[in-house]
């Protein structure tokens, strides 16, 4: 027996590591894009500083870990199966908090222009202090970084 094509197993997914997380692509549907969804493995303190998506609007649901969350002028902590909903325009970023490494399924709704695993691919290898070259490959995808970086507090 064999499982159709739309099947994704938990261990499936092409894996590519940035800034210190690890990234698992699950959904890919480029270059229609409708729809991005992959998995963000990040250790204690890590995170994504404060951002701002002009194109797409993205959704977080917690499989493992715990976060402090900013969404706009709001912090706060999420956890386990809680969900987060960040609509385009409003800047967002998370911490990685606790001694467990987190594990956060990331879902973005695509606009036709977006070139996310493009995105993503310029972004292998660059560490926390290569914030200039992140900046500059996020922003091609009209994904801006506030500068300097933060991470929420």
């Amino acid at each position: 027996m064999s499982a159709p094509k739309e099947y994704i197993a938990a261990d499936a997914g092409e894996v590519i590591s940035f800034m210190g997380m690890d990234l698992v692509w699950k959904i890919v549907n480029e270059p229609e894009g409708e729809l991005l969804t992959f998995i963000q493995v990040a250790p204690p303190g890590g995170g994504v500083p404060l951002h701002i998506h002009h194109n797409e609007d993205e959704y977080i649901y917690v499989l493992e870990g715990s976060l402090r969350f900013q969404l706009g002028e709001d912090v706060f902590d999420v956890g386990e199966g809680d969900h987060v909903y960040m609509p385009r325009g409003k800047v967002h970023g998370f911490r990685i908090t606790g001694d467990k490494t987190a594990r956060i399924l990331f879902t973005l709704a695509m606009k036709p222009e977006s070139r996310y695993v493009e995105m993503f691919e310029g972004l292998v290898g660059l560490a926390p202090e290569d914030f200039d070259k992140v900046v500059e490959v996020c922003g091609r995808n009209r994904v801006e970084f506030l500068t300097p970086p933060q991470l929420p507090e």
